[in-house]
């Protein structure tokens, strides 16, 4: 049996704070230290989030041929803004 604190969202709700800060991250092409559990940090720019993943181009260069890295959002402990 599942209990209520189990589920998950299928969609990503715009009217929390959090997400409307990772949108304007993403709009404003700023580039963010991700901190993950475990204590690894990884820089780059935010190209987009969904309920469970961020995609991080990493680098400061936005628009760059680097791959995504993605990074599940449970294990996200601290976004910070770089410069």
């Amino acid at each position: 049996m599942q209990s209520f604190l189990d589920h998950k969202p299928t969609t990503l709700d715009t009217a929390q704070p959090s997400v409307r800060h990772i949108q304007n991250l993403i709009r404003r092409k700023q580039a963010v230290g991700i901190q993950v559990v475990g204590g690894g940090e990884l820089e780059g720019v935010i190209q987009w989030q969904d309920v469970y993943y961020i995609g991080l181009r990493q680098g400061e260069e936005p628009n760059s041929e680097r791959p995504l890295t993605l990074i599940n959002r449970e294990q996200v402990s601290v976004i910070r803004c770089l410069g």
